[in-house]
């Protein structure tokens, strides 16, 4: 299975067998990320494990691969689209994953720790079929709900399945933009950059699929849509 298969099967697994995974495979879980591609060439992370978490919705895993950044702008897309690329290899190799945003590790503290992405043996299977994804409808999500780029946008993950983007087409580009959480969610959910990330990560590894160069430019500068913001132009 490749990673673009893994989009249209991965599931967030919740459930874990807590017997830790074999140190030569942890050593190659986290060389992987080394081969995988960047959304920018000038971010750079930093990655631990730990076996303790805190937080408000933490999952029981026997691993937690630990994301740190260093606050530069940008930096969370950056992270969505390079580390989402590992939970789908983990999905390739039959272990299952779950995003946490709002878990810390317990054991050592980093102001510029992003996120964490639970992993292990499932107790219960990382795959799913098209019918079991939870997910809005295509044509709420885009203009042009017969490209297979934009149909893998709608099967990435989100915090609190939010989803928030929105990409038209038009005749060269595809614009991106985000909505931004409002009320309640807005005040315990400050990641939707992150999510737009992963995003990219679905229509990149789509397009690669297809045979064609992925470009992504980070910009505000698009035309006005209805509670929405600018992020960005796929070419």
């Amino acid at each position: 299975m490749q990673l673009y298969e893994a989009i249209y099967q991965r599931k967030s697994v919740r459930k874990y067998d807590m017997q830790p995974l074999p140190d030569e495979l942890l050593v190659e879980i986290l060389a992987q990320v080394e081969g995988f591609q960047e959304l920018y060439t000038d971010q750079r992370f930093e990655q631990r494990l730990t076996n303790k978490t805190k937080g408000a919705f933490g999952v029981k895993a026997p691993h937690y691969l630990i994301i740190s950044g260093s606050g530069a702008v940008r930096e969370l897309e950056a992270a969505g689209f390079l580390y989402q690329q590992l939970s789908l290899w983990l999905t390739t190799q039959g272990i299952g994953s779950v995003w946490l945003g709002s878990t810390k590790d317990a054991l050592e503290q980093n102001e510029f720790d992003i996120l964490a992405l639970a992993f292990g043996k499932p107790l219960e299977s990382p795959y799913r079929s098209l019918s079991e994804f939870n997910r809005k409808t295509i044509s709420q999500i885009t203009n042009a709900p017969d490209d297979e780029c934009i149909q893998a946008v709608n099967l990435a993950p989100s915090g609190m399945n939010l989803q928030p983007w929105f990409l038209e087409k038009t005749v060269d580009s595809v614009l991106l933009y985000e909505k931004k959480p409002k009320g309640p969610s807005s005040l315990v959910y400050r990641l939707t950059d992150l999510d737009m990330g992963i995003a990219l990560c679905h229509y990149a590894l789509a397009k690669t699929q297809a045979g064609r160069e992925f470009n992504f430019q980070r910009t505000s500068d698009l035309p006005d849509k209805e509670g929405y913001i600018g992020f960005g132009i796929i070419q």
